[in-house]
């Protein structure tokens, strides 16, 4: 099975374009959206386009109407809930969150989490910027920015169950 994990798409709909038509390509078998779509027709257009996968997403500090985001989320069969998310897939349990307060203490949560040893896989968003480690062999992962705000954009691939990743650099 193959993992697509996004974040930070801010409404770019050019880029997730881009994204979404990649993942394709890759036959990803399941979407995590670590938060910030920021306006319901981002997500809609997500869920419009990825059908016929399973999806997964948590709230970013830059999503507003939550109520029409939950209504479209609803609508689509994506699974849209607040941080942290505590995704279960056959034996492995992965920990889904946007990032708390700067950029330097999300990464630090992340770490202690995958410290625990409890989780899998730990993917978080916020930070804009790609992220990719293993602590004790848990895969701590941050698929960087879908929008292009602050860097070129990127999304991840990880090959599950083995959890090996890939950060996708796009033009």
């Amino acid at each position: 099975m193959i993992l697509g994990v996004i974040s930070d798409t801010h409404d770019n709909l050019i880029n997730l374009n881009k994204i979404i038509n990649e993942m394709k390509k890759y036959n990803v078998d399941m979407l995590i959206h670590l938060g910030d779509f920021v306006s319901p027709f981002t997500l809609k257009k997500i869920g419009e386009e990825l059908n016929n996968i399973k999806i997964y997403a948590v709230y970013g500090n830059n999503d507003g109407d939550k109520l029409y985001l939950k209504k479209i989320a609803n609508e689509y069969k994506i699974v849209l809930e607040e941080q942290p998310l505590i995704l279960k897939i056959d034996e492995h349990k992965l920990f889904i969150f946007h990032g708390y307060n700067s950029s330097e203490e999300t990464v630090e949560i992340a770490k202690s989490i995958a410290k625990s040893k409890i989780y899998s896989a730990v993917f978080f968003g916020h930070t804009h910027k790609p992220y990719l480690d293993f602590i004790n062999g848990i895969l701590i992962l941050n698929p960087g920015d879908a929008s292009g705000i602050l860097n070129r954009p990127t999304f991840a691939l990880i090959k599950y169950p083995s959890f090996s990743p890939k950060i996708i650099y796009m033009e």
